[in-house]
């Protein structure tokens, strides 16, 4: 069975899920690959996560920042990707059984990258140590067109919160280069841009003051559930 996309993200950590948010949020079709192998869970606990001044458990974090991309409209698929090769209509992705294709597809995981070496994508010895990571230009493109990279597979610093702003700034890039147009992912009271004789700009998205409450009251609700569930050991 094989499932087309616009994108693939391999790796369900902060950086891939964070590259999927904004990819579906601006329209393209997303599926993030996660085999729960991120490098965060070899963390005891998180305290430098913006957003959680006392801190964070490492599975909850994971937790949020899946069900994030899931609420931005990406398809979450668990697996690893044994092989890969291209075609004329993209990238294919074999995952056993599951094969997925995508027009682009972006490698966030440092656990299951060894698909990269069949599709020609050059690697170096990182910076400070012996591993091989992927090289990329300054937009997060490898050697390989359409292959691009995010996070600790590209020698970005592990710290999780750093791998999420690398997986975001990349998702942008390809964003940008697929509509040039396009200006922020943002949300604005009805009016604002008018108020300034300016037209909505592309991928923003203007909301009424009842919906402004009615997305608080949500959000406030959702994390207010999610802390009260037990998750300890």
């Amino acid at each position: 069975m094989t499932e087309s996309y616009d994108i693939a993200i391999v790796g369900g950590g902060p950086a891939g899920c964070s590259a999927g948010v904004f990819c579906s949020r601006a329209g393209l079709d997303t599926v993030v690959v996660t085999n729960d192998r991120s490098t965060l869970r070899k963390s005891a606990f998180v305290e430098n996560y913006l957003g959680f001044p006392l801190g964070i458990e490492p599975r909850a974090l994971l937790e949020l920042v899946e069900t994030h991309a899931r609420e931005a409209g990406c398809s979450l698929v668990d697996g690893t990707v044994k092989s890969a090769e291209t075609d004329g209509n993209g990238i294919v992705l074999h995952l056993g059984e599951r094969s997925i294709l995508a027009e682009r597809i972006l490698a966030a995981s440092w656990s299951d990258s060894t698909y990269l070496n069949e599709l020609g994508v050059r690697t170096e010895t990182e910076s400070s140590g012996s591993v091989s990571v992927v090289q990329t230009d300054e937009r997060g493109e490898t050697n390989v067109d359409d292959v691009y990279a995010a996070g600790r597979l590209t020698d970005t610093h592990h710290q999780a919160i750093v791998n999420a702003g690398d997986g975001a700034r990349v998702a942008l890039e390809i964003i940008e280069e697929l509509d040039t147009e396009f200006y922020n992912d943002w949300i604005a009271l009805e009016g604002y841009y008018e108020s300034y004789d300016r037209e909505v700009p592309v991928g923003v998205k203007e909301i009424d003051h009842d919906e402004r409450r009615n997305r608080i009251e949500r959000a406030t609700d959702f994390m207010s559930s999610f802390f009260e569930t037990d998750r300890s050991e």
